[in-house]
């Protein structure tokens, strides 16, 4: 782990909330019920969290809604993917958007956009 990621790891452990990240994984057909039931794993990460306002500038898409940027740290050990949730304050919040910041050849910090949902 290099010096980047251990400063975001830190930053996060001091100023950061808990929250529980759901990674949802799709499950399997079952023919009695006819739908597609889908499996959660549930697991509680410090997260820095970042209220967004919408406009026509950045995600004209989502102007309505309620959003926040939460900030992860890759030392926590999991990759985000696309219709995860992460449970804030009670609140659940599927995600919209991944961006990771590199720094020395590695991971240095992830940005998950999410909207209530």
């Amino acid at each position: 782990m290099n010096q980047f990621v251990k400063a975001s790891a830190s930053a996060l452990l001091r100023h950061g909330v808990n929250v529980t990240y759901k990674v949802v994984s799709t499950g399997t057909y079952n023919p009695s019920t006819g739908a597609v039931t889908n499996t959660e794993t549930s697991n509680t990460y410090k997260t820095y969290p970042k209220h967004i306002k919408f406009s026509t500038f950045n995600h004209p898409d989502l102007i309505g809604k309620e959003g926040i940027l939460f900030y992860f740290t890759p030392a926590t050990g999991f990759t985000p993917k696309l219709t995860d949730i992460v449970v804030y304050n009670s609140e659940n919040y599927i995600v919209q958007n991944i961006q990771s910041h590199f720094a020395n050849g590695e991971i240095a910090l992830y940005r998950i956009l999410t909207i209530k949902g």
